[in-house]
């Protein structure tokens, strides 16, 4: 059930833009994209808002530049469980 269109997750913004930022929208498909997009998404806790400037207004800078650090971290891990992809490794 959906509450509302309007509602969303302003996390998935933050995720959204720091894959352009890092550039990891030029190395990949878009399947592995939106893998890489949900792995990211929930290693992080949700910020749920109607819109992005109440956020952006009630937000310190300093409190901003933690979400991204902590959105960057999520992109480092999730990038490495991808590159170690277990499907394609043996089984016992």
């Amino acid at each position: 059930m959906r509450l509302s269109e309007e509602i969303h997750n302003f996390t998935e913004y933050l995720v959204g833009e720091q894959l352009h930022h890092l550039e990891v929208t030029k190395q990949y498909d878009a399947d592995t994209l939106q893998d890489l997009s949900c792995l990211v998404l929930n290693r992080l806790p949700p910020r749920y808002i109607r819109h992005d400037v109440d956020v952006l207004s009630a937000i310190s800078d300093e409190e901003r530049a933690q979400l991204v650090a902590k959105t960057k971290t999520a992109i480092e891990d999730a990038l490495k469980f991808l590159e170690q992809d277990r499907r394609q490794q043996p089984r016992d």
